[in-house]
């Protein structure tokens, strides 16, 4: 695999232009099982559905949503929604990897990170915790929300999703953060909705 590509063939968000082609969540995912992948005969990558590719490693997963909410222990948790996909494969068929439509939950202090769980066999949308990590409000221009996501650790079923390769707890790569400063209500990203 020479690199990571776009299924949706979108320009690097690096060289993009506007303002908001930067708003999302920037992550390396983990960088040896990149290269893994791509050391592997077979192994591709893929991204799409708004991921792209940010520089040698790091991936660009679109806003779709920011807001807060109430939880039922009377307290507020942030979220951040993200678009996109990245699939990983190799060894015919050994190996697959796909992390799809990032989520990101903060609350009490603590953070997580899940995906869609693949291969739930419900037919329902499942989720599942990929990684906890420690994440930061960095200064950002007016207007603009910067977090900073380090301390990332692998959970047990983001363990199960790498097919148990790597430990829970195993680190992976920080992560950054950027969207518009958040209102009291709920904002969409680039042509998502806004309350």
């Amino acid at each position: 695999m020479a690199s990571v590509h776009s299924g949706s063939r979108m320009p690097d968000a690096s060289s993009a232009d506007s303002p908001e082609a930067v708003f999302g969540m920037r992550w390396g995912i983990k960088g040896s099982f990149i290269d893994y992948v791509r050391q592997t005969p077979d192994g591709k990558g893929w991204l799409g559905d708004g991921a792209v590719p940010v520089g040698e490693y790091e991936i660009l997963f679109a806003l779709k949503e920011t807001g807060a909410r109430p939880t039922t222990a009377s307290g507020t948790e942030r979220v951040w929604a993200f678009s996109g996909e990245a699939r990983f494969s190799g060894h015919f068929g050994m190996l697959y990897v796909s992390l799809a439509a990032p989520e990101l939950t903060r609350r009490d202090g603590s953070t997580e990170l899940t995906v869609v769980a693949p291969f739930s066999g419900t037919g329902e949308l499942e989720r599942l915790p990929l990684v906890t990590l420690r994440l930061e409000q960095q200064p950002a221009p007016d207007g603009i929300e910067r977090w900073r996501g380090t301390d990332v650790r692998l959970t047990e079923a983001g363990a199960g999703l790498f097919n148990d390769v790597y430990p829970p707890g195993e680190p992976f790569e920080p992560l950054t953060v950027m969207l518009p400063a958040l209102d009291d209500g709920w904002r969409g990203g680039p042509g998502g909705a806004q309350s």
